[in-house]
């Protein structure tokens, strides 16, 4: 049990940094690039950072199970180890969808409730920073017509 706690505690610490990694290059490149309305822009790339860090926590638990650390049981199709029933699990439990026809079992139970409150803090913070966007954006273009 200690070693799956460790584990959630590295992929949490990494997909948080991940995470950082491309909300600081997203800023770099809005600050670089004078877009019009970039959102459709910023929503595809925060998309994508979250299938890395869902794809991360899916090669964890993949590798998990391989190890013996426990199991996916359910409507899986292939054996220990397979990455589809980790990855379809994996976004389930991220996104904190948790629908219930794969659930886990043994040790590898705290990774996936560790990936859920993770899945909720990254979401929210894309939230957040797709929110502040679009407010600058709000705030110039309703000051721009006023210094022409």
């Amino acid at each position: 049990m200690i070693f799956t706690l460790l584990a959630a505690g590295a992929l949490t610490a990494l997909c948080c940094y991940v995470h950082l990694l491309v909300l600081r290059a997203l800023k770099k490149i809005l600050e670089k690039r004078r877009m019009g309305h970039p959102l459709l822009f910023i929503i595809l790339v925060l998309f994508c950072a979250h299938l890395v860090e869902v794809a991360i926590f899916a090669l964890a638990l993949s590798g998990l199970d391989w190890a013996g650390y426990g199991r996916l049981l359910g409507a899986v199709r292939g054996g220990p180890g397979w990455f589809e029933d980790h990855f379809y699990f994996s976004i389930a439990s991220f996104t904190t969808l948790g629908i219930g026809d794969i659930v886990p079992h043994g040790p590898i139970r705290i990774v996936a409730g560790v990936e859920a409150l993770t899945g909720l803090i990254l979401v929210t913070w894309s939230a957040s920073f797709t929110y502040l966007v679009m407010e600058r954006l709000w705030t110039q273009s309703e000051i721009a017509p006023e210094r022409r």
